[in-house]
């Protein structure tokens, strides 16, 4: 009997390196030269200070519009409330017991009686 019938020695793989492969092609190489860096960081700041003024101004602008509809609000209240007083006024005004009563001060007219009144 021999033990070494079927059995191959282990032979691990092995990788072929080139020069080529290890180099990485698409790395993103951008070397940017001294002016060309302070442009960049002058228009960044630029761009950053523009955003920040426009901000104030957009918030200024709705801080003066929310302050102009809460005077609106607390008007159009204060209208709705004289509206209410001047239609309890109105109805006042306008009930038979006061036109009643301003008939017979101001035009001395009076309710005729029952003997007055004569049907037909």
């Amino acid at each position: 009997m021999t033990p070494t019938v079927g059995v191959q020695t282990f032979k691990p793989r092995q990788q072929i390196f080139t020069q080529e492969r290890t180099q990485v092609s698409s790395q993103f190489c951008c070397i940017l030269s001294i002016v060309q860096t302070r442009v960049f960081a002058v228009v960044a700041l630029v761009v950053l200070v523009l955003g920040i003024g426009l901000t104030q101004i957009i918030q200024t602008a709705m801080s003066d519009l929310q302050e102009r509809a809460s005077h609106l609000r607390s008007g159009n209240i204060a209208v709705a409330n004289e509206n209410v007083r001047l239609l309890a006024t109105r109805a006042q005004l306008s009930s038979k017991a006061q036109v009643i009563a301003l008939a017979g001060t101001r035009l001395h007219l009076f309710e005729p009686d029952q003997k007055q009144v004569r049907r037909m």
